[in-house]
């Protein structure tokens, strides 16, 4: 079994393609599958401490997908930075998300947001693109089109059933970034023409494995 070490993970090339548009998902009555027993879709239960995971290569490689929301309206988007650890004596996640996205009020608006981990293969990569790179307003159905199933924890949190790895978590704290602050390099080459990302700190509150 492993700790999970207090690692951040670092921006790969894939930021700009997802930080910049929104992808507000309303979900429609009939695609909606609300199957609250993850164990009926081979999903394991496991402790934080035991995530089977490495969190730079799981972020900045392979990229996840941050959902919240609930059954009758849902948020999805792929993210490329995040970072999980400990803080304040509780095992976190924490995201990154701008204000240019139409996922930010949906983070604000609710307690939870999750994190789905895929396996490394093509199909999953291509759905992870396809979610980061398509909005709604260009694709309704644009999950289902992703090739992707939604479904949803006891909590009534989204997560996808084709991911290998989910975290569910209850938001802590956020915060957006003070541009001041922040290196010239960064802010001159990462902020010229986008907005400030916001950081979210969420307690772990779930954690699931398919074997």
């Amino acid at each position: 079994m492993k700790r999970i070490a207090i690692l951040a993970a670092v921006l790969a090339s894939a930021a700009c393609l997802f930080s910049c548009k929104g992808r507000h998902h309303e979900a429609p009555e009939e695609a909606v599958q609300a199957d609250s027993v993850l164990t009926a879709h081979a999903w394991t239960p496991v402790d934080p401490m035991e995530l089977n995971m490495n969190p730079v290569e799981n972020f900045a490689q392979d990229w996840m997908a941050l959902a919240m929301g609930n059954s009758k309206k849902y948020n999805s988007m792929t993210i490329s930075w995040g970072t999980i650890g400990e803080l304040w004596n509780k095992p976190v996640v924490i995201v990154f998300v701008s204000s240019d996205r139409a996922s930010k009020q949906m983070m604000d608006d609710n307690a939870y947001f999750t994190v789905t981990g895929f396996p490394r293969t093509k199909a999953c990569k291509d759905a992870l693109v396809y979610i980061g790179s398509h909005s709604l307003r260009d694709d309704p159905d644009k999950t289902a089109h992703a090739g992707l199933t939604v479904e949803f924890t006891e909590a009534g949190n989204p997560i996808f059933a084709e991911g290998r790895l989910a975290i569910e978590c209850r938001k802590m704290y956020s915060a957006p970034f003070d541009l001041n602050r922040v290196p010239d390099d960064i802010r001159e080459r990462m902020y010229a023409e986008m907005g400030v990302h916001t950081m979210y700190i969420g307690e772990i509150t779930g954690a699931w494995e398919k074997k």
